[in-house]
């Protein structure tokens, strides 16, 4: 049986730790602050949850009314590929909503997060 290691002794595997400028200056504190951000923010994850959840249903539905014989010759295998169609049209489906979320969440964020490093480097130049 396996001895677990207590957190205080386990070694600190950070991946990017080696990387130069891995640090994150910038100070969250007064997002956190604010309450009612932090919790539009929720919202919009929940609603992105929702989407996604839609997103799949309505791929799963799509491709339930797809006609597909791939298999005629066996029963089995015709429905196992149908079924693998199905699932793999509503996790694209989910997939994009996804994608396509992040991309309006993350733009905005990565040019916020440009500018404050900007302006900072341009304080701390001579």
């Amino acid at each position: 049986m396996r001895r677990r290691i207590p957190l205080s002794e386990r070694e600190d595997y950070d991946v990017l730790g080696g990387f130069e400028g891995n640090e994150d200056l910038t100070d969250d504190t007064e997002f956190f602050a604010d309450r009612g951000r932090v919790a539009r923010s929720a919202g919009a994850t929940l609603a992105l949850m929702v989407l996604t959840a839609i997103a799949f249903a309505g791929g799963v539905g799509w491709a339930a009314t797809r006609e597909m014989s791939v298999a005629p010759g066996n029963a089995v295998w015709d429905i196992a590929i149908h079924l693998g169609f199905i699932l793999l049209c509503g996790l694209l489906a989910a997939a994009a909503v996804i994608a396509l979320g992040m991309l309006v969440v993350g733009i905005p964020y990565a040019r916020h997060k440009m500018a404050e490093a900007r302006s900072r480097n341009a304080d701390q130049a001579p």
